[in-house]
């Protein structure tokens, strides 16, 4: 359960990611593998394996995120990126599965970290 901070957080983040999507300040880290469900797959196989075909889409699907999707708030433990900022992680259904989302910032605007179906 989030505090009322936290949701005022999420809230915050939520508006500054549509503004900055809405600017084309976004960017999807597309390079990367994940494991869904113990197997590791590119990052793009994971958008396809959602229904996904074009990247751009998500954007879309990030757009209509709401405070009750979000399910944690944790620090960015990645070194390529500023450490001292919070990731934003959510869970929401697009086309029947359970999306796992997980979102930060910088001063070039909303990352997209993780868009794969959940574990």
């Amino acid at each position: 359960m989030f505090s009322t901070l936290d949701i005022d957080s999420v809230n915050s983040f939520l508006n500054i990611c549509k503004k900055e999507i809405k600017k084309g300040n976004c960017y999807f880290v597309g390079y990367r593998s994940v494991n869904v469900n113990g197997k590791m797959i590119s990052a793009k196989q994971a958008l396809i394996d959602i229904g996904i075909m074009k990247e751009k889409d998500i954007w879309n699907y990030i757009l209509s995120l709401e405070i009750k999707n979000c399910i944690k708030i944790d620090r960015d433990r990645d070194y390529s990126r500023d450490m001292n900022s919070e990731v934003y992680i959510f869970k929401k259904i697009i086309n029947k599965k359970i999306v796992y989302i997980k979102l930060t910032m910088n001063n070039r605007g909303i990352i997209c970290i993780s868009f794969h179906e959940s574990t």
